[in-house]
C-alpha cells in the first residue's frame, strides 16, 4: 500500500481504484486509503444486506422505534442478487445487518451459507442473539460464518433490561455459551465472536468491569460511541450532549466528507441502496437493486453528486446529511497511529527530498 507521502501517476491511481483486497490487513488499509485519497473505486469494500428491518427490542440509544419505513423481510430475489453481485465484483465483506434483528428472518442463515459458498472472503452478522434457534447457531459454525457481533449492553441484568427494553439477559448467555460449545464440537475457530457495547453514560471503570465479566467468552470487544441519529433516538429526549467517547469529531467547524461515502453501501430489505449506516428511513437512496447493479449504483450520478456535496461542504438543507453529526465514525480505525504535527512535517519534508 502507498504511503501518504508517495506520489502516484495516473496508472497507479487507476490501479488502486480497481484493487481487490485478499486479506483483512489489505482490506483495512485499503478502506482507509480509499477515503483518504477519495478514490473512485469500482465497488464498495463492504456491503450490508438487511434481512429484515423488524426488531424485537427497543434500545434507548437506537433510532429503530422512530423508523418510518414499512417493516418487512427481504425478498429472495433481492438477497441472492446482492450476494451474487458482491461475489462477482470482488466485494470483500458482506454484513447481514442494518436496522432490525437478522434472525427474525428465518432465511438469514441460508443467505449466510450461500454467501460463503460464493467465496466472499468475509461474511458477518450483527445480532442481539435472542431470537436465533439452536440449529441456526450450529449452522453459523458449520456454514463458515466469519464473525458474529453480539449487541449486548450487559453490565448486569438490570442495565441490560433498562437499555434494551427486554429481559433477555439469560437467553443471550445461554446462546453465547452454546455457540462456543458448537465451535469446540466442530473444531472451528470461526465465527470470531465480538461483543458490541454502545456507550452512553458509563464510566471507564464500568466499561472495564464489563470487559472483565465477559472476556473469557468472546474474542473481542467493540465499545462504540453513541450515535446521534439526528436527535431521533429515545435517549436524546432526556440527554444533554450526545456521548462521543472522545473518539468522534462533531462540530461544524471540524466537518469533513462523510467516511461512508467511499467505503460502504447498504441493500435495504426493500431493495433500496443507501450509502449510510444511519439512514434508517432510506431517503438517501441512490437507486434500487431491482433496477441496477451494486456497481452501477456505486459509480452512478447520485453517488457522485452526494460525494461532491460533501467534498465542497455544500450539502443542501433538504438532504438528511445536513443535520448529521455522525460523519466521523464509520470505517474509522481507532488503533492506528495518530499523526501529530511533527509527523506531518516529516512527511512533507520527505516529499520535498
Amino acid at each position: 500500500m502507498k504511503a501518504l507521502s508517495d506520489f502516484m501517476d495516473a496508472d497507479e491511481i487507476r490501479g488502486l481504484s480497481s484493487f481487490v483486497p485478499n486479506t483483512r490487513e489489505e482490506y483495512i488499509k485499503f478502506s482507509q486509503l480509499s477515503y483518504n485519497l477519495k478514490l473512485n473505486t469500482e465497488v464498495p469494500m463492504t456491503v450490508h444486506i438487511e434481512p429484515t428491518n423488524k426488531c424485537n427490542q427497543t434500545c434507548v440509544m437506537c433510532v429503530h422505534p422512530d423508523m418510518q419505513r414499512t417493516v418487512g423481510f427481504v425478498e429472495d430475489d433481492i438477497a441472492y442478487k446482492a450476494i451474487d453481485e458482491c461475489a462477482e465484483f470482488g466485494v470483500y465483506a458482506v454484513h447481514f445487518f442494518f436496522f432490525g434483528e437478522p434472525f427474525m428472518n428465518r432465511k438469514t442463515i441460508d443467505y449466510i451459507a450461500y454467501a460463503k459458498r460464493k467465496n466472499i472472503p468475509v461474511v458477518s452478522v450483527t445480532t442481539n442473539l435472542t431470537t436465533i434457534k439452536r440449529s441456526e447457531i450450529e449452522r453459523m459454525v458449520t456454514d463458515g460464518l466469519n464473525s458474529v457481533h453480539i449487541s449486548f449492553e450487559g453490565l448486569n441484568r438490570e442495565k441490560y433490561a433498562a437499555i434494551r427494553g427486554t429481559d433477555s439477559f439469560d437467553k443471550v448467555i445461554r446462546n453465547l455459551d452454546y455457540l462456543r460449545e458448537c465451535k469446540a464440537k466442530h473444531g472451528r475457530d470461526n465465527p470470531w465472536i465480538s461483543m458490541t457495547y454502545v456507550r452512553t453514560s458509563e464510566t471507564d471503570e464500568e466499561i472495564e468491569t464489563f470487559k472483565n465479566l465477559w472476556k473469557d467468552r468472546v474474542n473481542n470487544f467493540h465499545i462504540s460511541p453513541q450515535f446521534d441519529y439526528i436527535g431521533r433516538a429515545k435517549i436524546r429526549e432526556t440527554q444533554g450532549d450526545v456521548n462521543s467517547e472522545g473518539i468522534m469529531k462533531r462540530s461544524d467547524a471540524d466537518r469533513l466528507p462523510c467516511r461512508q461515502l467511499w467505503q460502504r453501501l447498504v441493500v435495504l430489505s426493500n431493495g433500496e441502496l443507501v450509502p449510510c449506516s444511519q439512514n434508517i428511513d432510506g431517503e438517501l437512496s441512490v437507486g434500487n437493486i431491482r433496477d441496477m447493479t451494486i456497481a452501477e449504483a456505486w459509480q452512478g450520478d447520485k453517488m457522485a453528486q452526494l460525494r461532491g456535496e460533501h467534498l465542497t461542504n455544500r450539502i443542501p438543507k433538504d438532504c438528511v446529511c445536513s443535520d448529521c453529526i455522525d460523519w466521523d465514525w464509520s470505517g474509522k480505525v481507532d488503533s492506528r497511529k495518530k499523526l501529530g504535527r511533527s509527523s506531518i512535517e516529516n512527511i512533507l519534508k520527505d516529499a520535498d527530498d
